[in-house]
């Protein structure tokens, strides 16, 4: 795990001679990021400023039930920091690259993997060889076959350390994938790496050599896609299903080059049941069902436009003015209007858990104390009800309660039984607690609590900041401490996170798969969504003893002692666990929403 601490600065050097070199440069954001993937999932919390500007042709959704001539609009809640499969991390983008893009296993409507691009799958008794058979009739929005040498090219990609994928450490899975990465960081700069390997307390030695050739990645013919695992991975097709597994048009990829891929409508080249037709930057996006897709009479809708409003009134009054078909309610008093109005209010829980993520780096937020003190001395339930003022639950655990553990149910439930309390941290603040933790931490840095200089980065809508405000006015009521607040667009936050420029900052992160491995993973030493900058050797081991481990209740107790590390270290300040309310047009009798599945319109039933 330390040769990432090594590889986080050689890239920092690598990014400068790479990232520029093309035509654009498209943002990864983290939970931070991102990632995983997602993703990272965006909220009132954490939303982008948008144009209200739409095409007159998408303004109003036609009618009709059986997909010819229908038009959804479909809110988003954020400009896209990146639809480059490879660099996108929130969970909407992720959304509309399933839409896009078919991968190997999808989802279905129970969020259970189902074999898609590939036909059939032979997997060997150990559980480590799996040999992919593509459909014959994939085709690319281009006309190109789809071939196993497409998903290959991707996932080659993502473990491009040049490529700077935030979800590179999700094939890790793969036999030989994290040394191969580890290794292609060090070749690109040998001098670099050594110089930053000498600054290490515990210099290591340089990785060694692992070609392409040595991954478990074969294509064994255009239709045959072999892939060698390096454990057996009881959830390796959720896996397979996640976007950053998505197959990638080798010829079309670098005609465009690695910056313009995805950029616009006009560099996508996608093999899923919609292709993109038009992106408006901070206004729409347009998707038509792809000429080219095997299942495209299937599909209950033509176009799907997808209108950015980040501010949540703007979006109700679009939505009641026939405008919208859904959209998300995200304060009680946008929930009260859409009731008056007379729409059933939905919700679905996401799995998200939103928190402030701490850049440890910073000298005084590196003092583990004084992350206790401002942990502890808010309360979460007051936050929900004063700031949100919808049925959230305070975040008693870090993984969401609706990841499941080893019988199968909640994780989250399994370790707060474990540990004989109601939650790893009071839903109502210690006070009293807080103060001891600031007086030592004010102690420990020779400075009074007024020579403090702290800030919290929030999102740039009315809601985000005035979630904010609420945890600066405890931390001032209870605390004395003075923080100020940095509303920023969703893109300019994340990243903020991901170079370092930043104190505190409210984010989130939905589960890319039904494993707590989704969760506790992030705060590996320099991860990928680990923009906190905290590490730990103790921590990174365990993560690795589990990723292996074949006994299910051994791998639970070392998932507890990862919870048990976050409650004491505080890299992060835990805040809230979301359930999603939203509504719908009458145009809508059903659509699949769900901790996995953000949103499905290609099984959407019409009325």
């Amino acid at each position: 795990m330390k040769l990432r601490k090594i590889l986080a600065l050689v890239l920092a050097v690598l990014m400068v001679c790479t990232v520029f070199a093309a035509c654009g440069n498209d943002d990864a954001s983290s939970t931070a990021s991102g990632e995983s993937s997602t993703a990272e999932t965006s909220s009132t919390a954490e939303e982008s400023e948008t144009s209200e500007d739409t095409s007159s042709e998408a303004t109003t959704s036609e009618t009709g039930t059986d997909g010819e001539g229908v038009t959804l609009n479909i809110r988003l809640g954020m400009e896209p920091t990146s639809m480059n499969t490879l660099n996108s991390t929130y969970s909407n983008e992720f959304s509309l690259i399933n839409h896009m893009y078919d991968k190997l296993y999808m989802l279905d409507e129970n969020d259970v993997p189902q074999l898609s691009a590939a036909e059939t799958v032979d997997i060997s008794d150990d559980q480590l060889v799996y040999t992919f058979h593509l459909r014959e009739d994939g085709m690319w929005s281009n006309g190109d076959p789809v071939t196993a040498g497409d998903f290959a090219f991707a996932w080659q990609q993502a473990l491009n350390p040049a490529v700077a994928a935030d979800y590179a450490y999700f094939l890790y899975f793969i036999k030989n994938a994290e040394a191969y990465y580890n290794y292609q960081g060090y070749a690109a700069d040998p001098e670099a790496w050594e110089e930053a390997n000498a600054e290490l307390e515990e210099p290591q030695d340089p990785p060694a050599e692992v070609n392409w050739e040595d991954v478990g990645i074969k294509v064994i013919d255009d239709l045959t896609l072999e892939v060698t695992l390096d454990h057996p991975t009881v959830y390796a097709p959720f896996m397979f299903a996640f976007g950053t597994m998505a197959p990638i048009n080798q010829a079309f990829y670098e005609e465009c080059g690695q910056d313009e891929y995805n950029s616009d409508a006009e560099y996508f080249c996608t093999n899923g049941a919609y292709v993109m037709t038009e992106w408006v930057h901070d206004s729409q996006i347009v998707l038509e069902k792809n000429p080219n897709y095997r299942n495209k009479d299937s599909l209950p809708v033509d176009t799907l436009n997808f209108r950015i409003i980040s501010d949540g009134q703007t979006a109700l009054t679009a939505f009641l003015a026939g405008e919208l078909d859904m959209t998300e309610l995200g304060t009680q008093q946008i929930v009260q209007q859409a009731e008056d109005a007379g729409y059933e209010i939905k919700s679905y829980s996401d799995g998200s858990s939103f928190y402030a993520m701490v850049n440890t780096s910073d000298p005084q937020l590196s003092n583990v104390n004084l992350r206790r003190a401002l942990a502890l001395g808010f309360d979460k339930q007051g936050f929900i009800d004063v700031a949100i003022g919808l049925p959230y639950s305070p975040m008693k655990a870090f993984t969401a309660p609706a990841v499941n553990g080893a019988d199968g149910t909640s994780f989250s439930e399994a370790l707060l039984k474990h540990e004989g309390v109601d939650a790893m941290a009071p839903v109502n603040g210690d006070i009293e607690a807080a103060k001891g933790y600031l007086e030592t931490a004010l102690s420990e840095l020779g400075i009074t609590a007024d020579q403090l200089t702290l800030s919290i980065d929030c999102g740039d809508s009315q809601d985000a900041q005035t979630q904010a405000a609420f945890l600066q006015n405890q931390w001032l009521e209870n605390l004395g401490i003075e923080v100020t607040i940095n509303p920023k667009q969703t893109k300019q936050g994340s990243a903020d996170r991901k170079n370092g420029n930043y104190q505190m900052s409210i984010t989130g992160w939905s589960p890319d798969y039904n494993d707590p491995l989704t969760f506790l993973d992030m705060w590996v030493s320099d991860g990928g969504n680990n923009d906190t900058r905290w590490g730990s050797a103790e921590y990174d081991q365990l993560i690795a003893d589990a990723t292996v481990e074949t006994d299910v209740n051994a791998r639970q107790e070392m998932f507890y002692q990862c919870e048990e590390t976050i409650f004491d270290q505080y890299m992060i300040i835990p805040i809230y666990n979301r359930t999603q309310s939203y509504a719908v047009s009458d145009k809508i009798a059903n659509i699949q929403r769900s901790t996995f599945t953000d949103f499905n319109l290609m099984t959407v039933e019409l009325a």
